[in-house]
């Protein structure tokens, strides 16, 4: 059974940015069917506002019109939906983050993959919310993309393979 993974928002603006990259590697990973995208309403308005907003368009130039419709466009290919997220757990020093630790917990994901040390820390810190997390959902792995990468123990076709749907030859790295 493949296993479902959960993408905070800026690992999808970091692969729609840098395909080449560890993000785009991870969301490779979703098109080739290694793990299975789960995405709820929230998550997927998020991504959306965020690969539109202007000031992160300025600073991700390769953020063209094409390519952000081209990402969402593989997000709503891939992305299995999951329709009702119920409030399993909050997260205090970051609510925001709360609606991609509640898809994990809903859609029975084996990873939720993040930069966020706000969400990172609950696999490692003593603190009592990380122990309650990992101590109520102990199958649920909160990974960076290196580590992720890294625990799929599979070798992924690299971005530039004609064979790997939504790559453009002509992107730059």
């Amino acid at each position: 059974m493949t296993p479902n993974v959960v993408f905070d928002c800026m690992i999808l603006v970091q692969a729609a940015a840098n395909p080449h990259g560890e993000a785009g590697r991870c969301f490779l990973a979703v098109e080739t069917g290694l793990v299975q995208l789960t995405m709820s309403q929230a998550t997927r308005y998020e991504a959306h506002d965020v690969l539109t907003r202007e000031r992160v368009r300025l600073k991700l130039p390769s953020l063209s019109d094409e390519r952000v419709a081209e990402i969402l466009d593989s997000m709503d290919h891939y992305a299995l939906p999951v329709d009702t997220v119920p409030l399993a757990v909050r997260l205090p020093r970051d609510p925001k983050d709360e609606k991609y630790l509640n898809l994990a917990i809903a859609a029975n994901a084996k990873y939720l993959v993040s930069r966020d040390n706000d969400l990172l820390n609950l696999m490692t810190e003593r603190a009592a919310e990380a122990i309650d997390f990992r101590t109520a959902y102990p199958d649920i792995r909160i990974l960076d993309p290196v580590a992720f990468l890294q625990t799929l123990q599979t070798e992924l076709p690299e971005p530039s393979d004609p064979n790997i749907p939504n790559q453009r030859s002509d992107e730059a790295s």
